[in-house]
């Protein structure tokens, strides 16, 4: 339900960015938009559902929904100077980046319950690259940028050429700004937040799971007639001890 909420939203982000809907190639550039938002977003759940049933053997669909969030935020860059074609090819290797990154984080031992930054850092990234690889199918000589239809133009109204390396030097740079803001804000908050103690819960509920242990009510997660829930074994449970199964 809430992957179906960010997606129906997403049409209100990516389309509604034209701002301006006076004219008939207004009107179909958000179309486009639409269109390429729609594609990318179900190319990437479909990439990383497969993606994870032929890792795993099994139907997994937390994959699904963040394969879905993974194709819409590498769309976000480029939604508006993209084909269709090339809006499929871009939600297809986000599905791959967000498994990647999904596999490194575990592979590092980094805590991401949620694939978050696999989500909305690695696919965002990726994102900004395909908007420069991409645009309108063009290679890198021709582009349109934030010009809708028409082409960046020049001093004297002609189509700018020639700026390929220009153009992805700018999505590199902007990826590196990105990193540096966010990263030395989240550094901040979280080091304010290990010295005051507020940064993670115990070994016991890491283990179990904060759903479980605080947030979801016992008989969600009991499955037999005799069985007790997570929450309720884990609850008097020091760091140390072993859970009972009586």
């Amino acid at each position: 339900l809430g992957t179906f909420a960010l997606w129906f939203g997403w049409y209100g982000f990516n389309p509604g960015s034209t701002l301006t809907m006076k004219s008939g190639s207004d009107g179909a550039l958000a179309a486009q938009v639409a269109m390429n938002t729609t594609l990318a977003a179900a190319t990437g759940g479909i990439t990383v559902f497969l993606l994870r049933y032929v890792i795993t053997h099994k139907y997994d669909v937390g994959a699904l929904c963040n394969g879905i969030l993974a194709g819409l935020v590498s769309i976000t860059a480029g939604c508006g100077n993209m084909e269709s074609g090339s809006a499929v090819a871009t939600g297809l290797i986000g599905g791959f980046v967000y498994q990647a990154a999904s596999m490194l984080l575990q592979k590092l031992r980094i805590d991401d319950p949620v694939d978050a930054s696999p989500v909305h850092g690695f696919c965002g990234a990726w994102g900004l690259i395909a908007a420069g690889l991409f645009d309108w199918g063009r290679g890198i000589d021709h582009y349109h940028g934030w010009s809708g239809f028409g082409c960046m133009e020049k001093d004297d109204g002609g189509c700018q050429t020639g700026i390929g390396g220009t153009a992805i030097g700018v999505q590199f740079i902007m990826i590196l700004a990105i990193v540096a803001w966010a990263g030395t804000l989240s550094g901040i908050g979280f080091f304010l937040l290990k010295v005051t103690g507020a940064l993670r819960y115990g070994t016991h509920v890491e283990e179990v799971g904060i759903d479980s242990h605080h947030h979801s009510p016992p008989k969600a997660y009991a499955l037999g007639p005799n069985s007790l829930s997570p929450s309720k074994i884990y609850s008097t449970m020091t760091s140390e001890s072993e859970p009972s199964t009586v």
